[in-house]
């Protein structure tokens, strides 16, 4: 069972089966939100989604430097819509993107060799969920949601600072990382089901889909990266 389902994930039928889901699901939604009215956000907005969307399928099979490589553009990307956004909290987590994918694409190969978990590691994780934690206070306003309940609030901080660190940790060939965006999103399945069930978002319903497809992704890296079923 365990082998059977390690091939499927590892298939490339499944990897042409969940990006083509994915870009359908980032033009539905860009087709929604612009409302027949496409500007330079607009465009960089859907280009940046299926380079995200890639990139993160390329990193669950291992892919390093070319993964990393076009991380980098995401996040630049990234970044630009943040800034014509105006979210500047969340402009400067593209930039923290863009030196972590840098660095993997200067020390990765090919493909990403898994490595078990250092005290560095730990050590460096603390500091940046307390950098994390810092953005937030500074920055808080531009990431958290607005009048929203207690624990929307609560929930999205611990997204931001799990998110944070297993970005960290992925690039740094450590398979815990998927765990923290397996749990990220879990929480966000949540969080979407409530702004759709609110009814404050008309897109709500293709991101909640998006969410899930992020999930599944990550449970395929923890499968292949653990090598579970091998």
């Amino acid at each position: 069972m365990k082998q059977t389902v390690h091939k499927v994930l590892k298939s490339k039928e499944w990897d042409i089966g969940w990006i083509s889901i994915g870009i359908l699901l980032v033009i539905i939604s860009t087709v929604i939100s612009a409302k027949g009215n496409i500007t330079l956000t607009t465009v960089t907005s859907f280009v940046g989604s299926i380079v995200g969307m890639t990139v993160v399928l390329l990193l669950a099979n291992q892919t390093g430097k070319f993964a990393t490589g076009l991380g980098i553009v995401g996040a630049l990307l990234d970044t630009f819509n943040n800034y014509k956004f105006g979210l500047s909290g969340m402009m400067l987590v593209g930039i923290y993107a863009f030196f972590l994918y840098l660095k993997g694409f200067l020390t990765m190969g090919k493909k990403i060799e898994v490595t078990k978990v250092t005290k560095a590691n730990l050590y460096i994780s603390g500091a940046i969920a307390i950098g994390g934690g810092l953005l937030l206070y500074f920055f808080g306003s531009s990431i958290l949601p607005k009048d929203a309940p207690q624990w929307v609030i609560l929930a999205n901080i611990l997204v931001f600072i799990v998110q944070v660190v297993s970005q960290y940790l992925m690039v740094d060939g450590k398979a815990i990382g998927w765990l923290g965006f397996c749990l990220i999103n879990v929480i966000n399945l949540f969080l979407q089901f409530y702004i759709f069930i609110s009814g404050s978002n008309p897109t709500a319903l293709i991101y909640l889909a998006m969410t899930f497809m992020f999930l599944l992704n990550s449970i395929k890296a923890l499968v292949l990266w653990y090598g579970f079923g091998e």
